[in-house]
């Protein structure tokens, strides 16, 4: 989709032209960079902060959304992809 807006180029798009490589290549590379990055916001998580902790949790959860929004596709701009989620939370959420 965001190849359909001209004067927007996506983040594999810019990958595949710095690095010169395949669409599916910086598919893979940039979905192992977001893995690595969660792995790196999880210990990050763990370590003791001057910050507080509310605010970490904020930025943390913020962090959670976004991953949520766009990892199946871009549910911001179609969120009929995020109708499963949605029903799961709030139609038939778990019996505590």
């Amino acid at each position: 989709m965001e190849r359909k807006r001209e004067h927007v180029a996506s983040a594999v798009d810019c990958y595949m032209k710095e690095h010169v490589k395949s669409q599916e290549e910086a598919t893979e590379i940039i979905w192992k960079e977001i893995s690595e990055a969660w792995k790196d916001i999880t210990k990050m998580h763990q370590k003791p902060t001057p910050l507080p902790a509310a605010l970490i949790e904020r930025l943390l959860n913020y962090a959670r959304f976004y991953h949520v929004l766009y990892e199946h596709g871009d549910a911001y701009t179609h969120p009929q992809l995020m109708k499963a989620q949605v029903a799961s939370l709030f139609v038939n959420p778990v019996p505590l």
